[in-house]
């Protein structure tokens, strides 16, 4: 659910797929040692966004970050889609959780938030054996493992 959300927002973000598979291994590392109980699946995907877009140098402002999330929770759970305002309150309460979970993120992994993605490398191995069909296969592979 939260690596759907994940891809969802990015592409809506027009994020680079770096940066989704980049949240979608922070949003697994987070969870393997925290419980979904303890943290809400939403907000922590919506910070792995927000600190992927940064550690792979595609920065998107916490504000937008917000916005798609909040339109996004409101067609998923089939409620009118309302214009938030960013001097309201509930605006306010939403960019200190984004702030205050990737805080909780960054603690919960020791500061090393460093992800090695196999993209490259099937690009570049996969390229010298001139063969499409087994290089998006291949992608395809790479990019449902991180789900």
């Amino acid at each position: 659910y939260g690596c759907d959300l994940i891809q969802e927002s990015g592409i809506l973000l027009r994020l680079p797929q770096a940066v989704m598979a980049t949240a979608q291994v922070l949003f697994h590392r987070f969870y393997c040692k925290k419980s979904f109980a303890r943290f809400s699946a939403k907000r922590v995907a919506a910070s792995c966004v927000w600190l992927a877009g940064k550690l792979e140098e595609s920065p998107r402002r916490s504000k937008h970050i917000i916005f798609v999330f909040h339109r996004m929770e409101c067609r998923r759970e089939s409620l009118p889609i309302e214009f938030l305002d960013v001097f309201s309150t509930k605006y306010t309460e939403l960019r200190h959780d984004l702030i205050r979970t990737e805080r909780h993120l960054l603690k919960e992994m020791g500061f090393i938030c460093h992800v090695e993605h196999p993209h490259k490398f099937i690009s570049n191995y996969l390229a010298t054996l001139e063969a499409p069909e087994l290089t998006q296969e291949a992608w395809n592979l790479a990019n449902d493992s991180l789900r």
